[in-house]
């Protein structure tokens, strides 16, 4: 799937959040690589991930970064949210979502998906697409 109709759909999902938490739920979007491939269903249930587990209450504000990069290797799409974090070690849900984009990415694309704590709280998923 085009990254682009990917974004689409994201940018869809994010309006009827935003219009839901208009006064708490942020986001920007950096993303001038938008011309190449990703299994469906890539991007949008990661910053799902994102909007449900980063937002510690409804009344806690919680941004959320959008971005594109392409490296000398590989596009890269990250997602980055100020909100709660995400501690595997912690956190006993199964990730069904996240364990299925990693499972896409590798066998379609040969990408991957990684998870980190975010520097002064929330989280980083990075997904990288070999060029």
């Amino acid at each position: 799937m085009p990254f682009k109709d990917e974004l689409e759909h994201t940018r869809a999902y994010l309006a009827v959040e935003q219009a839901q938490f208009e006064d708490v739920l942020f986001v920007d979007f950096d993303t001038p690589h938008t011309l190449f491939r990703v299994p469906p269903l890539t991007l949008q249930p990661i910053v799902e991930n994102a909007v449900k587990h980063g937002m510690k209450s409804s009344s806690d504000p919680i941004h959320i970064t959008v971005t594109t990069r392409k490296t000398a290797s590989a596009y890269e799409i990250i997602v980055e949210d100020d909100g709660y974090g995400y501690n595997p070690v912690k956190d006993n849900e199964p990730h069904t979502a996240l364990k299925n984009i990693r499972q896409r990415l590798e066998m379609m694309c040969k990408g991957t998906l990684t998870i980190t704590p975010r520097e002064g709280g929330g989280t980083v998923v990075i997904v990288s697409i070999p060029q």
